[in-house]
């Protein structure tokens, strides 16, 4: 589990925002040429794998005492790309693969051979409605791959939530697209942009998805660092009226967003389905805790 610290960090990046994300780029890294091997995977992290629990002063987790737990968490990603700042492509992805990251364990997407040892500081990749052409990881069904296909969807949870004796489950699907570019990471203490490729070596580039951002309070991190990002589900959990248990997208849709406790950061997201819509759009990070400039598809 993860240990207690401040979500400022994992908010860093700018939501639907031309941003570029200053680097401490490299040239060349070997001096003397020679290829590599890039190995793009995938990961749920904890809070995925096991569960999202309340926040502790072990822990982070809900500051409203909700654990979440979930039983699907199925991400398709398409169009990993590596390119150097002039352009120049070094490898693409054809095509699109589909993961359930609640099943642990490292999961591998595409190795890169042959690859120019030199810095390619331009990684970028997309999270994509699913289609017929899509390939199944050994992680997800051909029956996730069908509902994914019916609703369109790119993004889809399925989760319980509990505190105390009030139990509540919801499934979410995402029929948004989202490029995720410019990504770059802290390797051995320094901010590097996308990856550095030397000779002989086989890097992994790790492609993280973080389950706890759908219950984030705010779109964008504050830039006072006093003011922190919590998790939130007393709201979420309140969107359903009719009590039976279930939580739908339609019922947040439906919900005003409560704007003493959240904070759209100025992105016009007027109902609690808005909000979570915009925040699905942030699971995607780079290497763990790396960050990349969002926009649409």
């Amino acid at each position: 589990m993860f240990p207690r610290t401040s979500f400022t960090s994992l908010l860093g990046l700018a939501f639907l925002a031309s941003l570029t994300s200053i680097a401490c780029g490299s040239s060349d890294p070997t001096g003397s040429g020679g290829e590599g091997k890039i190995s793009f995977t995938t990961w749920g992290e904890e809070y995925i794998q096991d569960e999202i629990p309340p926040d502790s002063k072990e822990v982070t987790g809900f500051v409203d005492g909700w654990t979440v737990k979930y039983t699907k968490f199925l991400v398709n990603f398409q169009n990993i790309q590596v390119a150097d700042a002039k352009g120049n492509k070094a490898a693409s992805m054809d095509g699109s693969m589909l993961f359930n990251n609640q099943v642990k364990g490292v999961k591998s997407i595409i190795d890169f051979d042959g690859v120019e040892a030199k810095a390619w500081d331009q990684v970028s990749y997309e999270v994509a409605p699913v289609t017929d052409d899509t390939q199944l990881s050994d992680s997800a069904t051909d029956e996730d791959k069908q509902m994914m296909i019916d609703g369109g969807f790119s993004f889809y949870v399925d989760a319980t939530a509990t505190k105390d004796d009030v139990t509540k489950h919801y499934a979410w699907g995402f029929a948004i697209g989202t490029r995720y570019q410019e990504c770059h990471s802290e390797q051995e203490g320094k901010d590097e942009a996308g990856v550095v490729v030397t000779n002989n070596s086989d890097v992994e580039v790790q492609l993280t998805t973080h389950g706890d951002h759908l219950y984030y309070d705010r779109l964008q991190a504050s830039p006072d660092p006093a003011i922190l990002t919590s998790l939130r589900f007393d709201t979420i959990a309140a969107a359903d009226k009719d009590e039976d248990g279930e939580i739908t997208l339609d019922e947040l849709d439906a919900a005003p967003l409560n704007v003493r406790l959240y904070d759209p950061s100025g992105l016009g997201a007027a109902t609690q389905g808005a909000f979570v819509t915009s925040l699905a759009r942030t699971i995607g990070h780079f290497r763990g805790e790396g960050e990349c400039t969002i926009s649409e598809l």
